[in-house]
């Protein structure tokens, strides 16, 4: 009698293959997926924002704004790069009139508001009143849109050293560190 082996895993997925996990976290509804740039802060290396929001608003092709929603009192929002794989999401930016989007802008309280950068240095940002970035390839607003939207931003991954820079920091002199960005271009 002949031994024949059988290998059933040769159909099976691995369950955590990323095919399958994409399924899984798969939004239902479809969302529409916007990529933010702010120039200023990609050249300089910020990898995430702390922003404390006051208004939220969207420009379109023609320069209008649109504003979208208020935050009265709100805390400081993080805006982390695309890298570290958070987005944050928004049903009202769908709310906008029909048109072409090219462009969010977000103002902000005089408080609260720090930039942290890829070697792990944060910098406070309390004297910008706005921050503008610009839509990747634009965004559309039409009849039948996905509910929500996700906005990415593309900010500089960290880098691995910044773990170890407490340690450094107490074998290498202090010294006096001048402000990168908060000083360097204006809105």
């Amino acid at each position: 009698m002949k031994k024949t082996n059988f290998y059933p895993t040769i159909w099976s997925t691995a369950p955590y293959a990323p095919h399958v996990m994409e399924g899984w976290y798969k939004s239902q509804n479809g969302s529409a997926e916007l990529i933010l740039r702010n120039e200023p802060a990609t050249s300089l290396k910020v990898s995430e924002m702390m922003l404390n929001i006051t208004k939220f608003a969207a420009i379109d092709e023609n320069g209008k704004e649109h504003f979208i929603i208020d935050f009265p009192g709100q805390n400081p929002v993080s805006f982390k790069g695309i890298a570290s794989g958070t987005f944050l999401r928004s049903k009202s930016v769908l709310s906008l009139p029909k048109g072409t989007y090219t462009a969010l802008r977000f103002y902000l309280a005089g408080w609260g508001n720090q930039f942290i950068y890829q070697d792990g240095d944060e910098e406070s940002a309390n004297a910008f009143e706005r921050l503008d970035f610009t839509i990747d390839g634009g965004f559309k607003v039409a009849e039948g849109n996905a509910p929500e939207v996700k906005l990415w931003f593309d900010f500089a991954p960290y880098q691995w050293k910044r773990h170890f820079k407490p340690l450094t920091d107490l074998f290498i002199k202090s010294k006096t560190q001048q402000p990168r960005l908060a000083n360097s271009f204006g809105n």
